[in-house]
């Protein structure tokens, strides 16, 4: 590795963590090996299991799950939590850095995106290309407005849109929304569920954003590679093939944002 990039990195977990202490988040900086918990094998299979004295631990391979299980064996007082620092998965190592809320209220998720957002345009005079973003109630809606079967669920997220066509016909709602342009999605959703909760908080968090003169997609195929997330779900792109932020609602009561700074592009 380059001693320019192990520079910059350690420039940015300063700068970042710093910004967090700033906004009164609390810093945290975990154990590498914790007490093995089944739910982390289920949500990230290539996390790394050992025994120690007939205990089993694990090597942490995501920030989110420690602090949601150190969350739940004990009562912080504190809601807003930050980190920076290694996770391994598949037996290599990469950085991560970002914040966890906990029962959040929407105003408050929409200033923690516009705060990385703005300490990227800011810091690092980048420009965000796009933020793709979506909440699998919306399908939901869909499903029950017009009594589909529960397996379009599964149709939709492999974008299998012949077989969709098939079931459902070419002129169906939903089939004319997948096959529009990403772009117009949020206008098609908009007009059959704009009065939704979801479609609120998607549209007014859109409005935050225009000063960003970043694309603003709303995909109802896309979805977290990580299961645990359960509600809206974003990813922000720089010029780059992977997303530089990513982050959602999960556990029914929090929110997680993540920085990439593995191949976002930022380092």
């Amino acid at each position: 590795m380059k001693n320019e990039l192990i520079i910059r990195r350690l420039k940015f977990a300063q700068d970042y963590t710093q910004l967090l202490a700033d906004e009164n988040y609390q810093l945290v900086d975990m154990n590498m090996v914790e007490p093995f918990n089944i739910d982390d094998k289920r949500h990230h299979s290539s996390t790394i299991i050992f025994e120690k004295n007939e205990q089993l631990f694990s090597i942490r391979s995501d920030w989110t799950r420690s602090l949601l299980n150190y969350n739940e064996n004990y009562t912080l007082d504190d809601r807003f939590f930050g980190y920076f620092g290694p996770v391994v998965r598949n037996y290599e190592t990469f950085h991560q850095a970002g914040v966890e809320l906990y029962s959040p209220s929407n105003e408050e998720v929409f200033s923690s995106i516009d705060m990385h957002l703005s300490f990227v345009t800011e810091r690092y005079d980048e420009k965000f290309q796009s933020i793709v973003v979506n909440d699998d109630t919306l399908l939901d809606l869909y499903i029950e407005k017009y009594g589909l079967e529960d397996d379009i669920r599964t149709l939709v997220h492999e974008k299998n849109l012949s077989e969709i066509k098939k079931r459902l016909g070419g002129s169906h709602s939903l089939y004319t929304l997948l096959t529009a342009k990403v772009s117009d999605q949020i206008d098609l959703v908009n007009a059959e569920f704009g009065d939704s909760d979801i479609m609120r908080f998607i549209e007014e968090l859109k409005q935050l954003l225009e000063k960003y003169d970043m694309k603003f997609i709303l995909d109802l195929s896309f979805r977290s590679p990580q299961s645990y997330y359960n509600g809206f779900y974003f990813q922000a792109f720089l010029n780059h093939d992977y997303p530089l932020l990513s982050g959602g609602e999960y556990n029914s009561s929090a929110f997680g944002i993540a920085v990439n700074l593995s191949n976002g592009g930022l380092l």
